[in-house]
Order: structure tokens, then C-alpha cells, then sequence
């Protein structure tokens, strides 16, 4: 006769879960974008001395 198997499964007990908690629900509020689209509407670099002398150096201007 064969011995019995040493690999099998164990039995677990099962873990009692303590109270789960409801998941807290975190709202964000969303600051208006404003500066951002300021920092892009603003065209003011392409006045600046340095750039316009760059520009004339590589282009045919």
C-alpha cells in the first residue's frame, strides 16, 4: 500500500472580516484654468529683442 499523498491541500479557516468601512468618496474641485491659457494667449517672446535676432540669423527675413 502507498503512502498517503504529503502534498494535499490544507484546510484554511475562514478569517472573519472585521466591519468593513464604506470607501470614502474624495471630490476634487477643479481650479479654472485661466492662468494656463494666459501663459499660452501670451505672444509677448515674440517681440523680445533676443528672438527677433535669432529669427533674423536663421531666417531669410
Amino acid at each position: 500500500m502507498t503512502k498517503k499523498w504529503p502534498f494535499s491541500k490544507k484546510s484554511v479557516a475562514a478569517e472573519s472580516k472585521p466591519d468593513e468601512k464604506k470607501a470614502e468618496i474624495v471630490e476634487y474641485e477643479r481650479k479654472k484654468e485661466t492662468k494656463q491659457k494666459d501663459l499660452i494667449d501670451d505672444k509677448s517672446h515674440l517681440k523680445d529683442k533676443s528672438f527677433l535676432d535669432a529669427m533674423a540669423l536663421l531666417g531669410d527675413n
